[in-house]
């Protein structure tokens, strides 16, 4: 295939065949992974159920007092990813007019987490914070234990990585709703295999419960710490990030806090809206 000989004689691959998942193949020239969506698919049996599925949460952001914008968290439909049934989650965070004279945020992010393994199938990235641009997707080959990323620049121009993987991995956003299906019990600790175009040990600390109000009302929570090594959520310059999540079954994150080199950013949970969810055959 001529996109793998390319990406041979760049030196970041020996392969005899390309990266596929379900059977699809696929290689650098994929602009986006949207591209492999073959469409929304109704649930079967065997998938595997995330708490609260189908769900959109919506929260304010903020800086210190400061309201800067707003940020979602979705996920609201199963589709065919090249082949495979995929919960199809998006995030996103936009500062408000206020927030855009001096630092503007246009961020879009989606995973696609294998809806009977919930393993992650790849991940798509469209950030524009401030200055910082970066376009960027990884799609894994949980067959070959392998992942192939793309990485492009303001200019079009664009960069290739191709690396191994765990037998079992996620990308930053799928392990939020992955750690969602576990149980949660204070002092405990969740290790998780992360991809993030290097495999990395995400380790997910559980604290104690925790009243907490937002605007969306009140609720008893555990706190969650995750060990970020790479990106985070909404604001990717993070370097602590801490999430609350209700104690109980939905396992919803109603609290999020970040701290940046400028203080710290805060997402409180708003509304929660549960579209109707499509039968299972």
């Amino acid at each position: 295939m001529r996109t793998w000989a390319v990406l041979f004689a760049l030196g970041v691959c020996a392969a005899a065949s390309p990266p596929a998942i379900g059977g699809a193949a696929f290689g650098p020239e994929l602009a986006d992974p949207r591209d492999l969506i073959a469409g929304e698919t109704s649930l079967s049996t065997a998938v595997a159920r995330i708490p609260g599925f189908p769900e959109t949460l919506v929260f304010d952001m903020s800086w210190g007092l400061i309201s800067v914008g707003e940020a979602t968290l979705e996920n609201n439909r199963v589709v065919d990813f090249a082949g495979r049934p995929a919960y199809e989650i998006r995030s996103t965070a936009f500062s408000n007019r206020f927030c855009d004279t001096f630092y503007k945020v246009r961020d879009l992010n989606f995973a696609w987490l294998d809806a009977e393994r919930l393993d992650s199938l790849g991940y798509l990235k469209n950030l524009r914070e401030g200055h910082f641009f970066r376009d960027e997707w990884v799609l894994f080959d949980a067959g070959s234990r392998r992942f192939l990323a793309r990485t492009t620049g303001r200019d079009g121009n664009f960069s290739v990585k191709q690396g191994t993987i765990p037998a079992s991995v996620q990308d930053i956003l799928s392990s939020m709703y992955y750690i969602r299906t576990k149980e949660l019990r204070e002092g405990a600790e969740i290790v998780l295999d992360v991809n993030t175009k290097d495999n990395w040990p995400l380790v997910v600390k559980v604290g104690k419960k925790r009243s907490v109000k937002v605007p969306a009302g009140r609720f008893e929570t555990f706190l969650l710490e995750p060990m970020l090594r790479r990106e985070g959520i909404f604001i990717q310059k993070g370097k602590r990030l801490r999430i609350w999540v209700t104690a109980d079954e939905r396992k919803i994150p109603v609290l999020m806090k970040v701290e940046v080199f400028f203080g710290h950013v805060t997402a409180a949970l708003s509304s929660i809206h549960s579209p109707p969810s499509r039968g299972v055959e």
